[in-house]
């Protein structure tokens, strides 16, 4: 009996050392990758509307997601785009790897940064950014599995509201001034950015090399505003508290990113203070997809968003030059393209001046209202899903040296 059954055991080791040795090589590959996929992927939390799902690869490689030092051969490859996921392969050309670093990259998106939070508490996700600093404090005080870092942002990316210089009613220089000094910047500064921002006069912050010192910043001064909209002949004709001209409504529509805190408090205190000069807003939340989609088709009103100027004339021309297709603002003033045109033409002091005179003119004329340089952002961690994934120093190390759990 004993000879029975150690006689079948063989066999039947045999036969699954056959059928294994008969699996075609790929197949093989292909059930190992479905077996340990699940556990080398590190899921990171996004907004819709801070981040344009196609952006994901560029954003990998400018560093701003630390995947991987700039000096390290590694490459990515999506498998996987949709409207609220991506997915990256990360693949090690010659080099080794251990058994659970991250080999996928999972960007989940989310319609508010409440819902993220909620996802981190619960350990559905392992990374998050965020501008807020309420909502890191939020995520901090709900678990005791998470490490937060401070990280600085650029020096000249500026928070600002974007005004379509060629749409009637913001197509006159009158009405923008008055829109941009009716802010209380003060308000937003104290109470949504706690204090950790500059106020911008300008495209560049005064840290910039190329930053013209002529520019003088403006306070909120409700009063001028309403005076510079009356003397552009708007007036509250049939006393509803909206003002109008010609019989029609000053009525805009201010977009914002959609679900992303800070823009929301930021567009509400706005709406707030562009109402006590008898301007109607529409608030309008949109993933950041759309909002792109809208300014290059110059489809909108007001956009509140953040952009990154770089310290270069070049760069302002495209963006400020009337013929540029990067002009989104569809700003015009003839004297700022004359100054472009002699800036290619004139030695390199003269060059450093004109660029001057382009940021003065440019600022005198209110294409935008430049709010804020803001100082940080914050880097989130679930500390219970991800292991080594900083150093002694306390600062996060690029991901392809974490650890999934």
């Amino acid at each position: 009996m004993l000879k029975t059954r150690t006689t079948i055991f063989f066999v039947n080791v045999l036969l699954n050392v056959l059928l294994i040795l008969s699996w075609n090589r790929s197949d093989f590959v292909f059930a190992s990758s479905l077996n340990s996929g699940s556990n080398h992927r590190l899921i990171i939390g996004e907004v819709i509307g801070r981040v344009d799902p196609e952006e994901i690869l560029a954003l990998i490689k400018s560093g701003y997601y630390p995947v991987a030092e700039p000096s390290q051969s590694i490459s990515y490859k999506i498998v996987q785009i949709e409207s609220d996921e991506v997915v990256v392969k990360i693949e090690y050309p010659g080099r080794q790897f251990s058994a659970d670093s991250p080999q996928q990259l999972v960007f989940k998106f989310f319609n508010s940064e409440r819902a993220l939070t909620s996802a981190l508490i619960t350990d559905q996700i392992d990374f998050a950014i965020t501008e807020s600093d309420e909502i890191a404090e939020e995520v901090e005080k709900s678990t005791n599995s998470v490490y937060i870092r401070h990280r600085l942002k650029k020096a000249d990316y500026v928070k600002m509201l974007a005004f379509n210089n060629g749409k009637f009613p913001l197509n006159t220089r009158r009405v923008r001034q008055a829109l941009t000094i009716a802010i209380d910047r003060k308000e937003i500064f104290e109470t949504t950015f706690r204090k950790q921002a500059y106020f911008a006069d300008g495209p560049l912050s005064q840290q910039s090399k190329n930053y013209a010192s002529e520019i003088r910043g403006y306070k909120q001064d409700p009063r001028k505003a309403l005076r510079l909209l009356m003397d552009d002949n708007w007036h509250d004709q049939n006393g509803d508290g909206i003002l109008d001209k010609l019989g029609i409504p000053f009525r805009i529509s201010l977009i914002y990113p959609k679900g992303v805190l800070l823009d929301e408090q930021i567009a509400r205190r706005v709406k707030i203070d562009w109402s006590k000069i008898g301007v109607e807003v529409i608030i309008i939340p949109l993933p950041k997809s759309t909002i792109k989609y809208k300014l290059a088709r110059h489809d909108y009103d007001v956009v509140l968003m953040g952009y990154q100027f770089e310290d270069s004339a070049e760069f302002f021309e495209q963006v400020f030059k009337s013929t540029s297709p990067g002009n989104f603002l569809s700003y015009r003033n003839k004297t700022v393209d004359r100054y472009f045109q002699f800036y290619h033409n004139v030695e390199q002091d003269s060059k450093k001046l004109l660029f001057r005179a382009i940021q003065t003119q440019i600022v005198k004329d209110y294409p935008a209202a430049f709010l804020f340089f803001p100082w940080l952002e914050r880097i989130i961690v679930n500390t219970s899903r991800v292991a080594n994934y900083r150093s002694k120093d306390q600062k996060i190390i690029p991901f392809i040296h974490w650890r999934i759990r």
